[in-house]
């Protein structure tokens, strides 16, 4: 079926020997480093044949270095070969050795190739282009000596497999039973420990350890076990014999990534003209999120998103990164919307199989159209005309994935006139050597092997060109043999004729081509000429493909299509493109085929015709195909922000909208979008504030207004993006970073239950997803996304099921764990003792040892137990391990108490200057805070002293309780943050109210605040950004509503005074409330109902002061915050979750002073029965009921009732003493009761209350809210 080209075996790509500097001594591509830090070079390298001593790279575990891989690397095939030594003693910690990275990709890392040491030898693998991971494994026999050199060499090919040899010798190896499909674009390689790829060069949290290299090598073929021997001598290459098998090997590898590995075609075209109308897909999703990617024109992104505990082979490995941007049953259905506009053919890359299926609305069933088998990566299916309705894509294997699903309207339709036409013809004969061709060379030099490389121009008739170099291509290097091209074609299109090279005669007489163009580009017609080739299929047909490329992003196809053709005959193909007001960027287009003859002198001087159409015709796809790019890549660049130009990511974001802008500079989400991009340093586009009615005070008004513009956020991703399973499509660990932020909207009043219950959901996704283990993450990982793994959640979620006896032992469960981690170091002080990590394993050795900033968050559910029951293990770990940092603590040079960014657990070594230059240093003080609160020990102050003097007072903010008034600095702190009030001071702005009373401050503040929030709630709703990257910031309207904040993401203590459920679900956007100066034993409160109706609500108290309370309420007539006409004065027991009725009456401003008379029993120091979710089970007639202690001491004798709503006892039985939780295990006791035959469920509770004393006294719990439970939740 296939001729026999000849293949040269391995010619040198690349090779590094760093005797002068980094840059490579050899590339096929750039040859200086793209980004490097921590990198020095040192004369310990490798002896050549003549005893000379070589050079060594030292990589620094924090360090990077990295080459861009276009033309230095090909994905198809190629061995990589370097020597590695460890540098400091091997333990049994895993590290990454070697990076390469996608060109582009759906995976956070966008790992293609890596080598690893994998605690007892090697692990590599490249990954093909359906994400599974061609991978090896070798054990040594002994870990090598620190400056012991060892020679790797890693070979691949995606027709055979992939080939490890250590020190010469095959150590393993993985041999392909069908092809590997590698062929992608790479975007750079190297050194870095945790991502390497085109939007991050990373060595971070625990990818911390380096290593050193030598005479880094790349060829752009696999090695055999001479030439592997030969290289772990220091030995060159020679060319040897062309292998026989390769060569046939290399034509199966072509016809596989085509589709055309069976004797079935592509469809045939038709004689005469065939019209291929692209249908732009851009409303897909997967379940409820929009996922673009397998309708970007980008081969190498994908749906689903990628999964780090992946199913398909080679993923899953020992370094667990979280599942990110994915949902947990994602990737099964891939739903596309069709628009109203007919198609009748669909065409798929990739290795997902299942069924195609369409329904013409969401109340009919699906019907299937097509059934893809496995085995195809790509594949065309023509259908019966469709418009409208709903495609989904069933597949059989979840991860397996979509690269690119087009569509198209195909017809014999033939090519329009057009408001203007460019004709060009093919010149399979002149060089392709214009100068604004340059660009698209190096890009096809990049991307594709030498064999890949057939190009031509296609120019005018009279243009002047120059005449080609008719050589045999040949790889590069010396005596390279002659290779045959893979039957490619790449015809390349001038923008204008006036970028002729230097040195050449000077034309005067040509500008053809479209620059500054006014209209828009309809399409391309090419008129393909009888080709004279041997059939290569059944029905006597030859394959081809066609790809049109994005003139701004070549490695993102316009169109592509795959057809048949009879030899001999000639044919028009019209592709209607989607509509481009183009950039003065060359375009290009490639023809491939399956017969193996054919190349681009067969093309020569065919004609392609660019049709225009008007410009105001060609300006809304333009505008919508660019937004909906803009929009996709930086939902995904987002999570790392990068605006490098060196990262080829934000470099498409970057071309992409400013090509939008340069067509339409008024699009208001493109000027929001660049604004973000680029960190607002141009300004925003103006913006109107809402406009308060006649008789609503203005700073009312605004706090509402923002208080809506959160609930819209919240509500959108609970309505829009929550799926039954309850995550958001995030992936649980990120969905958990985004919840943070809700339970204080819902303390506030906003949606309660609806929030609770969404939050609940996703905390029991993790569990139902197997994300625990022990009480911590079943996923080894550092410090931070341990934390994010859901402990995040359990811990918020004590907020809204306070005493709950489920989400109390969880946060038991996980703080016994933490007793693993946080433990007394060789000196005595207790420290976090690694920072990798998970219930099943730690490890505890050198680079993993390091307490750092980030090491804190995941003290959450210790500062929670010890403010909910004073729990004694709780807050001895939080003050241990805030005594253990302080006692490292030093006078900086400057004279300032401070203290260290990280400390080594074993050794007590300290590292990288100050506390406040290390990430997530700004949370730390709420350890210290907690520790002070607990304590009233002042040392823990030392470490918000010392933040203010590095960070400014503004870095209070970060701290949830009232801090000047606890700490009686209103009169020193407070008034320097008044003095700093303005536009866009939103904490200075909060503090100058307190400190002055002007709500004039609040009006800013609010007004600054509906900005922000309104401009960028595209970003945080229809945007679809990683769900971590979502912002919905509200701690000022938490400072305001609840006297303090309660929780925001990383700062957990639960600063607030107070909580709000109203009766009316309206009446917290209804209602504005103010709490100045809020403390724990007094607190007033200023609210303005600006409804016609009177409001309702619950107050619950919570970080206040346990006792006898008095009560002053009253109107302000005047705006002074001062009563004018008493309402009411009363005393009452008040305390945290216990509630008292406020009523807020309409169109007034009601004053409520609270304050501590007589100091009670902290509630935290109480027993406590509690039951909840889960504790009752009814079988038949009988009920059993799990009873828990949950307090801080033992409960005595109680009493289990079950009773009527109205408080008649039915039925009761004792509950025996119980202890307390003292040792974090649950303590619980299963008690039964007989239900009566005619009981009413639905009108039937059961509770638990401790018994009464000799004097009729029932002694307090810490709570109430989990004393009782509706018969109609038992299970």
């Amino acid at each position: 079926m296939y001729s026999t080209p000849a293949f040269a075996t391995p010619e040198l790509l690349f090779y590094v020997s760093a005797r002068d500097s980094l840059t490579a001594d050899q590339a096929g591509g750039d040859a200086e480093p793209n980004f490097r830090d921590g990198i020095t070079r040192t004369h310990t390298g490798i002896q050549d044949a003549q005893g000379n001593q070589g050079w060594a790279i030292e990589w620094a575990d924090e360090g990077v270095l990295s080459w861009n891989a276009p033309g230095n690397i090909y994905a198809q095939r190629g061995t990589l070969s370097f020597f590695w030594r460890a540098g400091y003693p091997l333990g049994e910690a895993p590290f990454v050795i070697f990076r390469v990275g996608y060109a582009d990709h759906s995976s956070w890392d966008i790992a293609w190739l890596r080598i690893d040491w994998n605690s007892s030898g090697f692990d590599a693998f490249v990954t093909d282009a359906n994400l599974a991971r061609t991978r090896v494994s070798y054990h040594l026999p002994s870990k090598p000596a620190p400056q012991q050199w060892l020679h790797i060499a890693f070979s691949w090919d995606e027709q055979r497999g992939v080939i490890l040899y250590v020190d010469g010798t095959e150590a393993v190896r993985k041999n392909l039973t069908q092809p590997g499909n590698f062929d992608s674009g790479l975007d750079q390689f190297g050194l870095a420990g945790r991502v390497l790829s085109p939007h991050q060069v990373q060595s971070r949290y625990n990818f911390l350890r380096g290593s050193h290299i030598a005479e880094l090598r790349i060829y752009d073929a696999m090695v055999d076990a001479t030439e592997a021997a030969a290289l772990a001598a220091n030995n060159a290459l020679t060319t040897s014999t062309p292998s026989q098998i390769a060569q046939n090997e290399a034509q199966q590898a072509w016809a596989y990534r085509h589709g055309w590995e069976q004797s079935t075609p592509p469809p045939r075209l038709k004689p005469g003209t065939n019209r291929f109308r692209k249908v732009e897909l851009s409303d897909t999703r997967d379940l409820k999120q929009w996922m673009w990617k397998a309708t970007d024109g980008i081969a190498e992104t994908t749906w689903p998103g990628v999964y780090n505990r992946s199913r398909l082979p080679g993923r899953n490995d020992y370094f667990q990164l979280p599942d990110w941007n994915t949902y947990v049953e994602g990737g099964k259905h891939f739903d596309i919307y069709l628009p109203d506009e007919p198609i009748n053919r669909v065409e798929i890359r990739g290795a997902a199989y299942g069924e195609l299926q369409y329904r013409a609305s969401a109340d009919e069933r699906f019907k299937t159209l097509q059934r893809r088998p496995q085995g195809s990566v790509r594949s065309v299916y023509e259908l019966r005309p469709l418009q409208g309705g709903q495609l989904r894509f069933s597949n059989r294997e979840q991860e397996t994935p979509i690269q690119e699903f087009w569509a198209y309207k195909v017809d014999t339709h033939p090519e329009p006139q057009g408001s203007v036409t460019l004709r060009y013809r093919i010149r399979a004969d002149a060089a392709p050597d214009f100068d604004n061709l340059a660009p698209l060379r190096e890009f096809i030099a990049g991307r594709h092997p030498v064999t890949e490389r057939d190009t031509v121009i296609a120019a005018p008739r009279g243009a002047t060109l120059r005449k080609r170099d008719n050589a045999p291509v040949s790889t590069p290097g010396n005596n390279s043999t002659p290779v045959q091209n893979q039957p490619l074609v790449h015809v390349l299109i001038p923008a204008s004729l006036s970028h002729a090279p230097a040195g050449k005669p000077l034309t005067r007489s040509w500008a053809y081509g479209w620059e500054n163009m006014h209209d828009g580009l309809d399409g391309i017609a090419i008129d393909l000429p009888a080709l004279r080739l041997k059939p290569t299929h059944k029905g006597g047909v030859i394959p081809l493909n066609i790809r049109v490329k994005d003139p701004l992003w070549p490695m993102r196809d316009m169109l592509d299509i795959s057809v048949s053709i009879k030899p001999n005959q000639p044919y028009t193909l019209w592709l209607d493109l989607r509509d481009r007001i183009l950039t003065d960027d060359s375009l290009y287009f490639t023809i491939a085929s399956a017969a193996p003859e054919f190349n681009s002198s067969l093309l020569n001087d065919a004609e392609v015709r660019l049709i225009f159409k008007p410009r105001a015709q060609a300006l809304a796809e333009h505008r919508a195909d660019r937004f909906n790019q803009v929009r996709d890549n930086w939902g995904f660049l987002v999570e790392e922000h990068t605006t490098s130009q060196r990262q080829q990511l934000y470099r498409r974001a970057h071309r992409d909208i400013s090509d939008l802008l340069r067509v339409d500079p008024d699009h208001t989400l493109g000027r929001l979008y660049w604004a973000y991009m680029s960190y607002g340093n141009q300004g925003l586009p103006d913006f109107t504030q809402p406009t308060a009615p006649a008789g609503i005070p203005l700073w009312a008004f605004r706090q509402t207004e923002e208080l809506k513009l959160v609930r819209h956020q919240i509500n959108w991703w609970i309505d829009q993006r929550q799926v039954d399973y309850g995550d958001f499509g995030g992936g649980i660990s990120d969905d958990s970073d985004l919840v943070q932020q809700w339970p204080a909207l819902a303390l506030m009043g906003v949606d309660p239950d609806k929030i609770n219950r969404s939050i609940t959901a996703l905390a029991d996704a993790a569990y139902r997803n197997g994300m625990f283990t022990n009480g911590l993450g079943t996923i080894e990982t550092d410090e931070l996304h341990a934390y994010e793994e859901g402990i995040n959640t359990n811990s918020a979620l004590l907020l809204l099921n306070w005493g709950q006896p489920w989400a109390v032992e969880r946060l038991m469960e996980t703080v016994n764990a933490l007793h693993t981690i946080i433990k007394p170091n060789p000196q005595g002080h207790w420290l976090f003792s690694s920072n990798w990590f998970s219930g099943k394993k730690i490890y505890g050795e050198g680079n993993w040892e390091w307490q750092k900033p980030y090491s804190f968050p995941i003290m959450h559910p210790a500062i929670m137990l010890g403010e909910f029951n004073a729990d004694r293990r709780s807050r001895n770990l939080v003050t241990k391990l805030a005594d253990g940092y302080l006692a490292y603590g030093y006078t900086a040079g400057d004279g300032q108490w401070t203290l260290p960014n990280e400390i080594n657990w074993r050794t007590g070594a300290t590292r990288g200057g100050e506390i406040h230059r290390g990430a997530g240093a700004g949370d730390v003080p709420t350890l210290f805070w907690s520790a002070w609160h607990w304590t009233n020990d002042a040392k823990y102050l030392q470490v918000i002293d010392n933040r203010i003097a590095r960070a400014g007072l503004g870095s209070l903010s970060r701290l949830n309780d009232n801090v000047i008034d606890q700490l009686d600095k209103r009169d020193t702190w407070g008034k320097t943050l008044t003095a700093a009030a303005g536009p866009d001071r939103d904490f200075e702005n909060f503090i100058a109210w307190e400190n002055t009373g002007d709500k004039t401050y609040l009006e800013q503040l609010y007004a600054d605040n509906i900005r922000q929030k309104s401009q960028s709630m595209y970003f945080n709703t229809e945007g679809h950004w990683w769900s971590d990257r979502v912002d919905s910031r509200h701690e000022l309207l938490q400072r305001a509503r609840l006297g303090g904040i309660a929780l925001s993401r990383n700062r957990t203590y639960p600063g607030h005074r107070v909580s709000w459920r109203f009766d009316d679900p309206e009446g917290a956007v209804q209602v504005a409330l103010l709490m100045p100066r809020a403390q724990q034993e007094t607190f007033k409160i200023i609210a303005f109902n600006m409804s016609d109706k009177m409001q309702t609500a619950q107050m619950t108290g919570w970080n206040i002061s346990a006792g006898r309370w008095q009560l002053r309420s009253g109107i302000d007539t005047n705006g002074d915050d001062r009563i004018d006409t008493p309402l009411t004065q009363r005393e009452f027991d008040f305390e945290k979750t216990r509630s008292l009725q406020v009523s807020f009456p309409p169109k007034q401003t009601l004053i409520l002073e609270m304050e501590l008379v007589a100091a009670g029993t902290p509630v935290e120091v109480r027993a406590d029965l509690g039951i909840g979710r889960g504790d009752l089970v009814r079988t038949g007639q009988s009920l059993q009921v799990t009873v828990h202690s949950l307090g801080h001491k033992d409960t005595p004798d109680a009493m289990l009732l079950l009773e009527t709503l109205d408080g008649k006892i039915i039925a009761q039985h004792k509950i025996p003493p119980l202890p307390a939780p003292t040792a974090l295990l649950p303590q619980h006791a299963p008690v039964t009761l007989r239900l009566p035959r005619d009981i009413d469920v639905k009108n039937t509770q059961v509770r638990v209350a401790l018994s009464e004393d000799n004097d009729g006294n029932q002694e307090a719990e810490i709570t109430q809210l989990n004393n009782t439970m509706l018969l109609s939740d038992s299970e």
